[in-house]
Formats: structure tokens, sequence, C-alpha cells
């Protein structure tokens, strides 16, 4: 197992439980998705498995290794890319991969990192993948939301490390942007990598991962495959018009308040081992006056298991945008082996 975890748990000194006995594993060569509400334990999980924050008890082993003993081994071997990016607005892109290239190439004592030639080589071939060539020399502070989460993980890569941590790697992107990381994240797994993604789009979760887990008040609910999750959800779910007078009433009065849910203009009527009761509720609807056309019978979706197993749905809290920090900061940083080695920030 590329990580394994058992009774991991984590309490702050003013008494929160983040984690409480978290138990879960995550198989080389897979995506696997962490999903919970803000305030859940996501970030928090992240932080102990990539060595930034200590778990209050529990084991927690990463490509093999304790992540409380073997700190230093484990953070040369991972990338992490976090919800804030450690960016340097007065840098550019390419001066930001030479920079983190330049300090691997250190590595620890006794070892020998990658010369001149190699490293320039490399930063090349990340700015091409990532499609940042044409604006390599520019400043970072002129770069869109978009190319700046791209650097970031530019320099969570620099090193080719064969697990990737990314916490909420899309929020804020516009469509075209998020398309390209997802493409990103689908090539690093074909080319023999783990990545371990937390994610507030649930659309994304069940696109890109191979197995997901749920995490409910500190503690994992469930972990399965997409269509694991959704096949025990079982049932049909009815999309209807939430801005149509008397819909909401009409379902309501026949399922239940808990089954009916609305998301912007949509209201998702949850039938759930009660698909006996779509023919009269198709009825009724039709009989309040709306049109067929506007009905829609779908399988469960992974929003839907997620709110079976939490009561609500997912939060978009939304990450805090790129927090720039200075090069000397960043340099210090990175090298002291005080943080894993990798750009900060989400994509």
């Amino acid at each position: 197992m590329t990580i394994e975890a058992e009774g991991l748990h984590k309490a702050y000194d003013d008494g929160t439980v983040a984690l409480d006995r978290v138990d879960f594993s995550v198989r080389a060569g897979e995506v696997f998705g962490y999903l919970g509400r803000n305030g859940a334990g996501k970030t928090t999980t992240v932080r102990i498995l990539s060595t930034l924050v200590r778990p209050t008890s529990g084991t927690v082993r990463v490509l093999g290794l304790d992540v409380v003993q073997r700190r230093q081994e484990v953070r040369d071997r991972i990338g992490l890319s976090l919800q804030q990016a450690a960016l340097d607005p007065l840098m550019t892109g390419r001066e930001h991969l030479a920079l983190i290239a330049s300090l691997r190439a250190g590595g620890r004592r006794g070892t020998r990192g990658p010369g001149r030639r190699e490293r320039a080589a490399r930063v090349e071939e990340l700015l091409a993948s990532f499609g940042l060539t044409e604006v390599a020399d520019r400043l970072v502070a002129t770069y869109t939301v978009g190319m700046r989460r791209r650097l970031d993980a530019t320099l969570a890569l620099v090193h080719r490390p064969s697990l990737l941590f990314l916490d909420e790697p899309t929020t804020g992107l516009d469509p075209q942007s998020r398309r390209a990381l997802w493409s990103f994240v689908r090539r690093f797994r074909e080319d023999g990598g783990t990545v371990f993604l937390t994610t507030q789009y649930l659309d994304e979760a069940d696109a890109l991962c191979d197995r997901i887990a749920i995490l409910k008040d500190g503690r994992v609910a469930v972990v399965d495959t997409p269509q694991g999750l959704k096949r025990g959800l079982g049932g049909k779910v009815l999309k209807l018009p939430a801005d149509e007078p008397g819909v909401r009433d009409t379902a309501v009065a026949l399922v239940g308040e808990p089954a009916c849910r609305v998301d912007g203009t949509v209201l998702t009527v949850d039938l759930s081992a009660r698909e006996e009761l779509l023919p009269e509720l198709l009825g009724r609807l039709r009989d309040a006056g709306l049109p067929l056309n506007r009905m829609t019978v779908a399988d469960p979706t992974v929003e839907d298991v997620f709110v079976r197993l939490t009561g609500d749905t997912l939060e978009s809290g939304g990450g805090s945008g790129a927090a720039a920090v200075g090069a000397v900061a960043l340099s210090r940083t990175l090298g002291s082996g005080n943080t894993a080695s990798t750009g900060q920030g989400g994509f």
C-alpha cells in the first residue's frame, strides 16, 4: 500500500477533535478521493500524511515509511499542493522552478542531486507540460489564478515524486483550467503515480477517483469506488425545477422533506428504496401542472451518496487564493526541512 492509516487521531490543545480513529489505505497507482464537509478533517489528514502535522495517536505509513519517525524521507518522496500557493509575485515562473530544482539538487547529506543541465531540462519539461512556456519569463504577479495553480503544481513535481497530495486543487478555476488539470491528474496516474485528492466538487471525485472515502465527524464513514457507492445507495433520483410553484410542496408531501434538496434551480428527490412511489409522484406533479418534459429520472450520483451519509451537501467554502511569500522565505522553508518540499498551494 502507498498509504496506510490505522487509528489516526488528532486532537488540538483547545479540545477540538479533528480526526477520531480514522482507518484507510491507498493503493499504488490510484487516484484516491477524500471527501467531507468543511471542517470534517480533510486538510488535517493531508497535513499529517505529508508530515506537516504530527498525529496525536495512531500510526501512518506513507510509501512504507512512518510519517513521524522518518519524516524527512517521506518528504523526499512526495509532492504536495495545498490550498494556499507559496509563490513570490516578483519572481517569474521559470525562476520559481529553477529555485526549487536548485534546492532539490543539494539533496540530503551524502547524496548528489541532478546537475545543472538536467535541472534546466526538467524545468523546460514541466513548463511545456503545463502550458506555461509562453509565460515562463513573466512575473507571477501578472498570472491568472489558473496559471498560478499550474505553476504551483510544477513545483510539486520537480523531483519526480511517486505520490502527490492535492488539496482542493481546482477551487476557483474556470472550466477550461479545471479540465486541463483533470487531464494532468489522469496522466500522472497513467505514468504510475498515486494521487491523494481532496475536493469540494463531487462531480470531480466521480470523474477522477478510483476509490472515494467519505469523512463524517472526523471518521471515515465509507470507502468504495464511485460505482460501488452509487450501487450501494440504490434507487433513482428525480430532478425537478425548484422554482416551479407547488413542485417542492408536492414532493415533500409524498416522500418527506429529508428526501428533497434544492441546489440552485434544481430540486432533487431521493427515491432510494422507495421507487414504488415514482409513478404516484409523477402523477401528482403532472396534476399540479408540471409538464413531463421538465421531470428527469436519473441514477444517483456521488453527491446523492454524500448527502445520504452526511445529511447535507458538501459546503463550497473555496480556497483562499494565492498567498504571496518572498523568495527568501520560500528558500528557507523548503531548505530547512520544516515543510514538505513542494509548491504549497492549490492548482
